[in-house]
């Protein structure tokens, strides 16, 4: 019985883990595939230092925007600033992630008014799923995914959204399913099968 508990909290721990890293920005798949998303989002385990500079640029970039409040490139990099700044929280000041995220859904809406572009309404659902803007979150991902249904950073999060929030297993294994096939060698390839295969198993 109690090697039954241990192997279930393990096998939860594990499930998180995997999670936190399958949980990403698009802004990196911009970057690295097509040159035309926002900066390479930080880690769960950002030190310090990450911290300390995303929290630098979020004021550099503040200060900049209220000197052109009409640059929607500026409102972009804020938005992605805040995102790397509340992924840099979640670690270093954990009570301050949820104002980051949510400050960076903000920034995006306002982009979004102006251009549609798949990285910035996934980066919004991500960072709206992050600030319990669950509503926003799911209808982004469903948006991004209306627009290119094989957008990869949409299926891996949507997979992640609708696996922790929505308790979904077969709806998220679909995503994460459809993620790996576009890509069966790419660098979330292993941990979606994880996933995959924990979500089949529950």
């Amino acid at each position: 019985m109690h090697d039954t508990k241990k192997s279930q909290i393990l096998k939860t721990v594990i499930i998180v883990a995997l999670l936190a890293a399958c949980l990403i920005g698009a802004g990196a798949y911009g970057f690295f595939y097509n040159n035309n998303g926002g900066s390479t989002p930080l880690s769960s385990t950002s030190s310090n230092s990450d911290y300390t500079n995303a929290k630098n640029r979020v004021d550099t970039l503040t200060q900049q925007l209220k000197s052109s409040p009409n640059d929607i490139g500026l409102q972009q990099d804020l938005g992605d600033a805040y995102y790397d700044l509340g992924t840099a929280a979640r670690k270093n000041a954990p009570n301050e992630a949820k104002e980051d995220y949510s400050q960076a859904v903000k920034n995006y809406q306002v982009v979004l008014k102006n251009k549609q572009d798949l990285n910035v309404i996934t980066d919004m659902a991500t960072a709206a799923y992050y600030s319990d803007q669950f509503d926003i979150a799911e209808q982004s991902y469903q948006k991004a995914l209306s627009i290119n249904p094989n957008f990869t950073p949409a299926l891996n999060n949507y997979g992640v959204f609708l696996y922790e929030y929505k308790k979904d297993n077969a709806l998220a294994i679909r995503m994460w399913q459809t993620a790996l096939n576009q890509d069966p060698n790419g660098p979330n390839s292993a941990q979606l099968k994880d996933l995959i295969k924990q979500a089949q198993n529950q």
